[in-house]
């Protein structure tokens, strides 16, 4: 029995053994491709990465480097290199990468290893049609993307109208695909246009010298050859002629310049994950001839708004909602206009050098200024000169005997000083003291320009930040319509779940076309604060997250917000702040002085006289005509001085209607000036308590906001794994949605609040010079020190 139960373990131990060598052993994989292009070096790393991430912990592959064989875009070396790898005893698995290199691989009748041919775009074209989604051959797997050129054609046409085509295939696809020639006459039949085919290699000043003249638009079919750099001149080259383009496949095209495309940004993905399961599936003992070759790449319709408006072409309303915009909003560069840029603090320096109403402010003020000189003229000497030249009849003249000659021409000078009227003193002592009024109006009209300015540009940022939270939940929206369809091609999903994705999508959109109208409105808004062309754009400093303080031009008040105790105290400080320096009071106070003097003058003007001294003289220049040579006692020269007094006696009762006038005014500026200054303390509380609710508002919106993200990702990884349902991913998505804009909300809100804080106070000291700015602080520590605040030491705070 001992030696059965050895034999026994013997037996297992061997099996175990040989379990464990046949997983240890190694899976080598070669591959073949077309030639060397930017295109394969991305989908070679995208290949290997996926397998080895599938495979995991279940099998092990490697990739020789002498089984990686580049065809060099020669259709005799391509072959070759497939007949080394299928015969070499070094290799267990073969990758076909390139669409020549695949057709070639999948035209051979047998394959003594498993083959995955990586880019057959259209296997019924090249006469490879697969009987019930599979190859129908031993060992042969290869991935029929499916692309719709048709589709794409439609969609093209329908950015923009064109008769005369011209399709971009790489010059080596091109001759070694003898069926792409059938397709381009299919295609200029079915669509009633004229297609004219190019081909490319790697240069795209060659391919753009190529293009004829009476083309209207460019599709790019394949151009595997051209690199990003090459691409972008292409674009660029494209747009110069003004000509619409339209790549096949590929979202980089789209940024590197052309109009558009309508395949998904994470096709190449999509494809490495399709071939990494086939590959797992073999590993673990299928056959490549019974997988299926069928792969939906999906796809969004992809546009270049900046290409758009330079080649003046515009999609209509349904394809905008429903395609995704790069480059949406416009920018100066286009215009080659120079891009003004601007911070909190040179957005408030324009606005106080350009605004009108502040303009305007500026002009009453300095024609206050005038009265003032005006009424001052009165107490100084006042000097006229006369000259006079008359003519009389000759009988009068006789009549006159030599007293008024018949023709004269006399000349005079009258001079008059007032010694003393109270009524022309106060009224130029009451026009300094409503000049004063005046200059403090301007003072309260340039603080509501400071806020409004402010406020503007930190709507401004909101809007935008805004709007970019709403662009990237479409973007997570596209997504998630791509999870869906990954769920229902695996079964774990239905094609309502697609359905409800889509229409999601247009919601989003919808709120990213509401958020660009609130974007717009607010550039608006602080152009016309700053007097600039309401249109024109210009960038902003951007705010961090991780210091949303950062944009304001000092941070030292903010330690004294963080508990209940330091904000009651600067609420103190804050409220005697604003009774000091608010230009309401100031203005009131002058008005108050100056109706004071009103009613002095309107008391005195009962007893008060008026005294002057005049003088005037007059000389006669010349005499002619009858009465000129009548003998007289007088010289030619007059002259006449002496003192006037003038006191009114009765004027109908007007005295005393001024004097209760006066009295009754100064009583109403009395009580406008309590009214304000309680309006100025209930507006410097209610600044605080946005403050005290504002502030650490932000770090909690933060919180949410984390917490709502980080909840996401669980949802959406249980989605994919079909844990959760797709009420629950979009429940998850829109709570997310909400808690960042709260979040981006909290931080703009208090800025704002700090804005409307220092308006409240009459002084916008963060905005002040460091050396006002630093004495301000100096006395809030003095302050909040006096007041037994605990944490306001003399230490030296730094600045933000």
């Amino acid at each position: 029995m001992k030696r059965r139960y050895t034999y026994i373990g013997a037996l297992i131990g061997l099996m175990l053994c040989l379990a464990s060598m046949v997983q240890a052993k190694t899976t080598r994989i070669g591959m073949v491709y077309d030639g060397a292009s930017p295109q394969c070096e991305k989908i070679k790393t995208l290949l290997f990465n996926e397998i080895q991430s599938l495979i995991q912990g279940g099998h092990t592959v490697s990739f020789p480097v002498r089984a990686q064989i580049s065809g060099h875009w020669n259709l005799k070396k391509i072959n070759g290199a497939l007949d080394r790898l299928m015969a070499s005893p070094e290799v267990d698995m073969v990758l076909v990468l390139g669409e020549v290199a695949s057709h070639e691989a999948c035209r051979r009748s047998s394959f003594p290893k498993p083959v995955f041919a990586v880019h057959m775009a259209d296997s019924q074209s090249q006469d490879l049609a697969s009987p019930k989604g599979t190859s129908g051959t031993a060992n042969l797997n290869y991935i029929n993307t499916l692309f719709d050129i048709d589709r794409d054609l439609r969609l093209f046409q329908r950015i923009t109208s064109f008769s005369q085509v011209t399709l971009v295939v790489d010059e080596f696809i091109y001759h070694s695909t003898p069926r792409l020639e059938t397709l381009t006459r299919r295609l200029a039949r079915d669509f009633s246009m004229e297609v004219t085919v190019i081909t490319a290699k790697t240069s795209a000043q060659d391919l753009l010298s190529r293009i004829p003249h009476e083309t209207e638009a460019v599709f790019l079919a394949s151009v595997p050859r051209l690199s990003d750099k090459e691409l972008n001149k292409l674009a660029q080259g494209l747009i110069a002629r003004s000509l619409p383009s339209f790549a096949l496949m590929g979202r980089p095209c789209v940024e590197q310049g052309i109009l558009a495309q309508a395949t998904s940004q994470d096709h190449l993905v999509h494809v490495a994950r399709h071939l990494a399961a086939g590959v797992r599936e073999v590993l673990d003992g299928a056959d490549p001839g019974t997988l299926p070759t069928l792969f939906a790449p999906g796809g969004k319709l992809t546009i270049n708004m900046a290409t758009a408006r330079a080649i003046h072409v515009y999609p209509d309303w349904d394809l905008l909602i429903k395609a995704e915009l790069i480059n949406e909003a416009a920018t100066a560069m286009e215009s080659n206009a120079p891009m003004r840029r601007l911070n909190i603090r040179t957005a408030v320096q324009e606005a106080l050098s350009a605004n009108l109403d502040l303009a305007a402010a500026h002009r009453s003020v300095d024609a206050g200024a005038a009265r003032v000189s005006q009424a001052r003229s009165s107490l100084l000497p006042q000097i006229t000169l006369n000259t006079r030249v008359g003519v009389v009849d000759d009988d009068r003249a006789q009549a006159y005997a030599g007293t008024l000659p018949e023709r004269e021409w006399t000349g005079g000078i009258q001079v008059s000083q007032l010694i003393y009227s109270d009524k022309a003193w106060a009224g130029f002592e009451i026009e300094k003291h409503l000049q004063v009024s005046r200059e403090q109006g301007r003072d309260a009209v340039r603080l509501n320009i400071l806020q409004s300015s402010a406020s503007a540009y930190l709507n401004v940022l909101r809007a935008k930040t805004i709007e970019k939270i709403q662009a990237e939940n479409l973007k997570l929206t596209r997504k998630n319509l791509e999870r869906a369809r990954v769920r229902v091609e695996i079964g774990a999903g239905g094609p309502e779940e697609v359905f409800r994705w889509e229409s999601q999508i247009a919601h989003s959109r919808r709120n990213v076309l509401s958020a660009q109208s609130v974007t717009l409105d607010a550039v608006t808004a602080m152009n016309d604060i700053l007097n600039r062309p309401l249109s024109e754009v210009f960038s902003q400093e951007e705010i961090d997250f991780s210091d949303p303080l950062g944009i304001l031009p000092d941070q030292r008040l903010m330690k004294f917000m963080n508990n209940a105790m330091a904000l009651d105290l600067l609420k103190k400080f804050l409220v005697a702040e604003g009774r000091r320096d608010s230009p309401e009071l100031k203005e009131l106070t002058a008005a108050l002085a100056a109706q004071g003097r009103t009613l002095t003058r309107s008391k005195r003007a009962f007893w008060s006289p008026t005294i002057s001294l005049y003088g005037d003289l007059s000389e006669s220049f010349a005499k002619e005509g009858e009465g000129s040579d009548y003998p007289s006692y007088r010289d030619d020269t007059d002259w006449s001085a002496g003192v006037e007094v003038s006191l009114p006696l009765y004027s109908g009762g007007k005295k005393s209607a001024d004097l209760k006038q006066a009295r009754e005014e100064l009583s109403q500026l009395e009580y406008e000036y309590k009214s304000t200054a309680n309006r100025i303390e209930k507006q410097v509380l209610n600044a605080v308590h946005l403050l005290r609710a504002s502030y650490p508002g932000i770090r909690l919106s933060r919180d949410a906001a984390d917490a709502a993200g980080r909840n996401l990702e669980l949802v959406t990884d249980a989605y994919v794994r079909g844990i959760k349902s797709i009420i629950d991913l979009i429940d998850a998505q829109n709570q997310y949605l909400v808690a960042d804009q709260q979040a981006a909300n909290a931080v703009y809100d208090f800025l704002i609040d700090i804005m409307t804080m220092q308006r409240s106070i009459g002084n916008f000291v963060l905005f002040a010079t460091p050396e006002k700015l630093d004495g301000w602080m100096e006395r809030l520590q003095q302050f909040m020190t006096n007041m037994g605040y605990p944490g306001s030491g003399p230490e030296k705070e730094q600045n933000g």
